[in-house]
């Protein structure tokens, strides 16, 4: 891709370049190597998306990890332990923030996925338009684990890969594989590591050449036609993340983690 912008700010959450046919490439900048989201990477993201929006030059948008372990590797656990019902309600307020900005681009959005894409990942990940797979992606909703409920855009799983399937990741914290992925519906495509990126391009180079103008009016239609419950449905599971705060589980599974993390 040869880039006739390029957006980058160090504090900011990602780096976003616009090709000259209009393609806005955005990759996670914030977070280490795991590309980890805190409440402050997830709203300064946020204000990133609402930007690009504004960009009438942009005609497709292309979201991908740093590095090679992760898309998203998750939201941060040492901030999510050290939350209050109060606290946690501002938290994770912020990350539906960002995936709210995800979902209300005007243009077609394609998550290139690669590694491991886990719990706010495969929500931010499930707001976008499509989703093409490395071979060797997994992907996670593993908050039961810790003592929290999986929230904000999980709401959108079952509509993407069924309630059965959508129940089976949230209720048990399992991963399942690229392969399966596909198989279930919550990728498009799967392809071998290296090709990733091309396929990607490809793909968004195709809906750039489509009507501008058309693709934004069909943004629009589909956007209006999602299930009126979902809006309803992420904000009451604010409230509800808030309230699994009052029991001491959240703080004691993740102190446990997070020790053996340091051993």
């Amino acid at each position: 891709m040869n880039p006739d912008q390029s957006l980058c700010n160090p504090a900011e959450a990602a780096t976003i370049e616009i090709s000259a046919d209009g393609i806005a490439t955005v990759q996670f900048a914030a977070g280490g190597p795991l590309n980890i989201i805190s409440s402050s990477t997830a709203l300064s993201l946020a204000a990133q998306l609402r930007a690009l929006a504004g960009n009438d030059a942009v005609r497709v948008v292309v979201f991908k990890g740093a590095g090679t372990k992760t898309f998203v590797g998750g939201a941060d656990i040492r901030e999510l332990a050290a939350l209050t019902p109060q606290s946690a309600r501002r938290f994770i307020a912020a990350l539906s923030e960002m995936c709210e900005a995800a979902r209300d681009l005007p243009v077609p959005s394609i998550c290139a996925l690669q590694g491991w894409c886990i719990g706010v990942g495969l929500e931010f990940a499930a707001s976008c338009d499509l989703r093409i797979a490395a071979d060797d992606t997994r992907f996670v909703m593993p908050e039961v684990k810790i003592g929290i409920p999986s929230v904000i855009q999980g709401a959108f799983l079952s509509r993407l890969i069924g309630e059965g399937h959508a129940r089976w990741l949230m209720l048990t914290g399992e991963a399942i594989d690229a392969q399966k992925a596909q198989a279930w519906g919550l990728v498009s495509d799967v392809v071998p590591r290296p090709e990733l990126e091309a396929a990607a391009q490809a793909l968004a180079a195709g809906l750039a050449g489509l009507s501008a103008s058309g693709m934004r009016a069909q943004k629009r239609v589909l956007r209006t036609g999602e299930a009126p419950h979902l809006d309803g449905s992420i904000r009451h599971s604010i409230e509800i993340f808030g309230a699994a705060y009052e029991s001491a589980d959240p703080a004691n599974l993740m102190g446990e983690f997070l020790s053996r993390k340091a051993r």
